[in-house]
């Protein structure tokens, strides 16, 4: 039996380009000892995506070379199983490579008890490492107060609106950042956020200060760059200001090239903090934040949308949708 798969076929740096990525037809992968063989339903397009792509061992979690298969978070169900805990038929979702077929490492995945009332796409946002993203840098990055006044940046994306929704649930008054009047109509409307600004058509630092006299208490950071700079320039006293992402600068041709935040120093005088982390450094919790998220998912406190694309032979494209901000909700491809 014959699998298709993406492999890396070259570098990218600098803008985005599919070519990056060649289609190839390789034999289904034989299971060794220790691993299961997952036949891939759903894969998930975020940011960290493009990062990988760059193939630097520094800014990737697990570090890519010209000629390895892509890899990706992804739903799917178990084939075969050479490893403990796992049985052909099990829902998985974790970390393994962008393929019909692909072996998966029961260090990246976890097996789900099937719940008709969770579809498999909540595997790849709330129940994944965006909905653990968002729970872990609130509740334990951020320490997160029902007093507090809680700014997100890329607010409609991925992990923003999760945010935007986990903090309204827990008492917080919320200013979501995006890009266009529809997606902040999405984070006031849709989201419950208080206000958005439309970083495209406003000056952020100043909409900011309008919106929160007295400050910031808590940043949630996806995108860095000048809208960190604008955050920093408008912190309240112990802010805390959590770094889950920096898609701003990861289309830059060179580390010369990045934004340089002219603000740092204000985190001396507002006693702030500022803490990037990624969540699976927190895997052996995982369990715990999906305990947290898992309510507020039922009770429909949390509700994700979801922007599903069709066939894998399209997600290099759909890579270049989410950088162009395209999406409509979580970005998927249905394989």
């Amino acid at each position: 039996m014959k699998n298709h798969v993406w492999v890396v076929a070259e570098r990218s740096v600098g803008s985005y380009d599919p070519k990056c990525l060649r289609w190839e037809e390789r034999d289904v992968p034989e299971p060794t000892d220790g691993h299961v063989l997952v036949r891939t339903t759903l894969l998930f397009i975020d940011p960290t995506s493009r990062n990988w792509l760059k193939l630097d061992p520094a800014t990737a979690y697990i570090p890519l070379a010209v000629g390895d298969v892509m890899i990706g978070v992804a739903v799917g169900e178990v084939v075969e199983s050479r490893a403990e805990g796992f049985e052909a038929g099990d829902l998985v979702s974790g970390l393994w490579g962008w393929g019909e077929y692909a072996l998966a490492s029961p260090q990246f995945i976890q097996r789900h008890e099937r719940d008709d009332r969770i579809p498999d796409e909540a595997y790849l946002s709330v129940f994944s490492h965006v909905g653990r993203a968002a729970a872990i840098g609130l509740m334990e990055i951020g320490r997160l107060k029902p007093t507090d006044t809680v700014v997100v940046s890329a607010a409609a994306g991925a992990t923003g609106s999760l945010v935007v929704q986990i903090a309204k649930a827990k008492g917080c008054r919320v200013i979501g950042i995006a890009g266009g009047e529809r997606k902040c109509r999405f984070v006031v409307d849709e989201l419950g956020a208080d206000d958005a600004i439309d970083y495209r058509a406003e000056v952020v630092r100043e909409a900011i200060a309008e919106k929160c006299p007295q400050g910031v208490d808590l940043f949630f950071d996806n995108v860095g760059g000048p809208l960190l700079d604008a955050v920093l320039a408008n912190m309240a006293w112990n802010c805390r200001i959590v770094v889950c992402g920096a898609m701003s600068q990861y289309d830059l041709a060179s580390p010369d090239d990045a934004y340089g935040c002219t603000n740092l120093p204000l985190l001396l005088y507002k006693c702030a903090r500022l803490e990037g982390f990624v969540a699976a450094a927190y895997a052996d919790r995982y369990q715990e934040f999906d305990d947290l998220l898992r309510p507020l998912y039922l009770d429909g406190s949390v509700t994700a949308r979801s922007h599903v694309v069709e066939g894998l032979v399209n997600a290099p494209e759909s890579v270049s949708l989410l950088l162009e901000g395209g999406n409509d909700g979580k970005l998927m491809v249905r394989v």
